[in-house]
């Protein structure tokens, strides 16, 4: 069992980042996008940001460099640190995951084409429950 549960995950990311090279319009790498994604969600501090995706602060520092020079961001000096920078995604990074978002449609729309109702509401529990679990050991545990 745990083999087909591993090649099922093997398989199911593989066709995501498949879908993920379809719909990017090569304007920024994957780990920008994911950055961009992050920061749809809240503005965050460097720190935060990179607790958060799970990937260094030098990595990140290149990344929102190069985010910040395409105007896909903003940074301010936080309030309670000038130090800091709070970092939250601009009226371009907004318009840019609105048009990546195009692709997800079409992955919904799959979905629900392939799987019944019923299999559509396990998926999902299923599915948000790896993906919290996930979260959950990235941010814990610090890889």
């Amino acid at each position: 069992m745990n083999e087909r549960i591993k090649k099922a995950l093997t398989n199911l990311q593989c066709e995501f980042v498949a879908e993920r090279n379809v719909v990017n319009p090569l304007e920024i790498k994957w780990i920008q996008y994911d950055i961009l994604a992050a920061l749809a969600k809240k503005k965050m501090l460097p720190s935060e940001l990179s607790k958060y995706l799970g990937i260094s602060r030098s990595k990140l520092s290149k990344n929102l460099f190069e985010l910040r020079k395409s105007s896909y961001i903003e940074q301010i000096p936080s309030r309670t640190d000038h130090r800091e920078l709070v970092t939250c995604i601009s009226d371009k990074g907004q318009k840019f995951l609105i048009n990546i978002d195009a692709g997800h449609r079409k992955l919904t729309t799959i979905a629900i084409n392939v799987l019944s109702q019923e299999e559509q509401a396990e998926f999902i529990k299923i599915a948000e429950k790896l993906a919290d679990a996930l979260g959950k050991e990235r941010l814990t545990n610090g890889r």
